[in-house]
């Protein structure tokens, strides 16, 4: 399995072949673009699927739209030429195996046309562009079928949280079911922009920031308190990278608030965005952390949350079970 960053470009003789058993899911984020390539696997017990690539480039499409909503051309071209490297390879999947899905940063672009436009003549399917609402299902619904125990959840509501690039959702459900779905217009690179303009990394920015992300929380928060759950996961990358450092540091990656505090405090001692050092966070991970970790900042104190783990799942592998909803994630 293979993991390319944005730093890096497909070559034809790079790409392996795929056949009707291939299945692809292309998530054009607001932050990054992914491409997941997985097989479907038939035995006695059953179907599964298991991924076999993973392709992600670092778009930063969010960062490229203007105050009047606009999409640069300069945000364009890096989003077309991440999609010509995708279509490498898609070349060898069956069309009927591949979802092609667009979420906040293209929603918010009022000149998203002329990028969907240009993709046709690249891509070999259109792009869905999800509603704010079905991001969060499709979200909700890779967390729940790729969840260890589906009979324990079944029986209790779990509250999932997603921090994209420019949007953010939250979910409570029930089983394998959504109960209650929004999508708001939080994202950690379109408030990096916002809140730490200067990429300086004081209190003040970070106040800002988590009280710019609260206000708009605060809209929500007391119909989801009053719905209620009984444990908390999250399933983006800012999550990803909090429970990496508590990984580094050998302890249970359980994320709570004075963990959170605690890295506002350590970023502030940095002081600027590149000279962020903290072991067990990734490099390609600190442009966008101090907005990231705001945000979350600001869901577990508006939604009171005491603790939040990881989930395996979120948008690809509800795309994957779209595709194939007869088959186990592995």
């Amino acid at each position: 399995m293979t993991d390319i960053l944005s730093q890096n470009q497909a070559l034809p003789k790079t790409i392996p072949q795929y056949d009707e058993s291939h299945y692809a899911v292309v998530d054009l984020g607001s932050n990054s673009f992914h491409l997941l390539i997985t097989q479907l696997i038939t035995s006695p017990t059953g179907k599964s699927i298991k991924t076999v690539n993973k392709v992600k480039q670092k778009v930063r499409l969010a960062a490229g739209l203007t105050s009047h909503n606009l999409l640069t051309d300069e945000a364009i071209t890096r989003g077309l030429d991440c999609l010509k490297n995708f279509a490498l390879y898609l070349n060898s999947i069956p069309v009927n195996n591949t979802l092609i899905v667009a979420t906040a940063a293209l929603r918010i672009a009022k000149n998203n046309q002329v990028f969907f436009d240009a993709a046709k003549k690249i891509l070999p399917k259109e792009i869905k562009l999800l509603s704010g609402e079905q991001e969060a299902k499709t979200i909700y619904a890779g967390v729940a079928h790729t969840s260890i125990s589906n009979i324990q959840q079944s029986a209790t509501k779990q509250l999932v949280l997603d921090i994209g690039g420019a949007s953010t959702e939250i979910i409570v459900g029930l089983g394998c079911t959504a109960k209650k779905v929004v999508s708001l217009d939080i994202g950690c690179v379109s408030f990096i922009g916002k809140y730490f303009t200067n990429d300086l990394l004081n209190k003040e920015n970070f106040n800002q920031c988590i009280a710019g992300a609260a206000d708009i929380i605060n809209t929500v928060k007391a119909e989801f308190i009053q719905l209620g759950w009984q444990s908390a996961v999250g399933s983006s990358g800012t999550m990803q990278a909090m429970a990496e450092i508590l990984i580094q540091r050998q302890q249970t990656p359980i994320i709570t608030l004075e963990f959170l505090y605690e890295i506002q405090q350590t970023l502030i001692k940095c002081k600027t965005i590149d000279s962020i050092e903290i072991a067990g966070l990734r490099a390609d991970r600190k442009a966008i952390l101090a907005s990231g970790l705001s945000i979350l900042i600001a869901l577990f104190q508006c939604l009171h949350i005491e603790a939040l783990c990881l989930s395996s799942g979120a948008l690809r592998e509800g795309l994957l079970f779209e595709l194939v909803p007869d088959a186990k994630i592995i």
